[in-house]
């Protein structure tokens, strides 16, 4: 279990290009947010819930955020206002395959870093990411200023960027990054 850590599985997006709540879409039998439970809950000893309204398909700790614009930095800057742990580990509720491996390998490159992300191809990933509390500030000082994007957010802190050569090791597909955003992705990947 990676310890001093808590696992957050992001569910309070508006779901624009799905046209529903992502978190009860099904996809290979189980819904998405049951995915989510299940890759999470081996590896972490809490796995929490954010999300805009409380849910009824989950008996996870839900932490509601109830601002009222939507953008994953508020989601996790709220589950660091209301728990007691110095890492967050967060994805979105649309990413069913977080592999294990990965994420363990991603534990051990903590140290000393105020984030530990991936770079797949060319690009930050800003969820299936490692934030220390010691962001917080940073969030709450972008989140007055109207600055959300979680990219410039890693840029702009002391981030261990984990290349994808690296995480393939791991990851042999880099599917953990994949996120199910349309109807199309969730046929796509369902015949995958």
């Amino acid at each position: 279990m990676i310890k001093n850590c808590t696992a957050v599985i992001l569910a309070g997006g508006e779901s624009k290009r799905m046209r529903r709540d992502k978190a009860g879409v099904m996809f290979q039998g189980k819904t998405l947010l049951q995915h989510a439970e299940s890759n999470l809950t081996p590896l972490f000893q809490s796995v929490v819930v954010s999300s805009r309204e409380k849910r009824n398909d989950t008996q996870l700790l839900q932490i509601l955020d109830t601002s009222e614009s939507r953008a994953p930095m508020l989601g996790i800057a709220a589950c660091f206002e209301a728990l007691d742990t110095d890492w967050l580990f967060v994805v979105g509720v649309d990413m069913p395959f977080v592999a294990p491996s990965l994420v363990r390998f991603m534990t051990t490159n903590r140290e000393d870093f105020d984030a530990v992300t991936l770079k797949v191809d060319g690009v930050l990933q800003p969820l299936c990411c490692f934030y220390h509390r010691k962001s917080l500030p940073h969030m709450q000082r972008n989140i007055r200023a109207d600055k959300r994007s979680l990219k410039h957010l890693l840029m702009a802190m002391n981030t261990k960027v984990i290349p994808e050569n690296e995480a393939s090791v791991y990851d042999a597909g880099l599917r953990s990054v994949v996120s199910l955003d349309t109807a199309q992705d969730l046929q796509g990947w369902s015949e995958a």
